[in-house]
């Protein structure tokens, strides 16, 4: 099996996890990503299509203070990256 079917077939056992800000979602503080899993980040502003949203696994929200119903891309997938590391990487001293 070479490198590249290896990364598919590991992509297929993944979760989908979309992130948006949308009825049903749950918030990042209490939701416990899967070790493997795929993160959705939609466009600041209109965030994923309906699509996108239907084919997720599930669905989780970046809480967010005041009346802003999105923040960039690359922040969310920072926040979100971050805080998958928090609960699975090992901690080294």
């Amino acid at each position: 099996m070479t490198a590249a079917q290896r990364m598919l077939e590991n992509a297929r056992d993944a979760r989908i996890i979309a992130l948006d800000i949308v009825p049903g979602a749950v918030p990042i503080e209490t939701y416990r990503f899967p070790e493997r899993c795929l993160m959705l980040f939609g466009a600041e502003g209109p965030g994923l299509s309906e699509k996108a949203l239907e084919l997720a696994d599930d669905v989780v929200y970046i809480s967010q203070f005041g009346s802003v119903r999105s923040i960039n891309a690359g922040a969310a997938a920072a926040v979100s990256m971050h805080c998958w590391i928090a609960q699975h990487a090992a901690v080294r001293a």
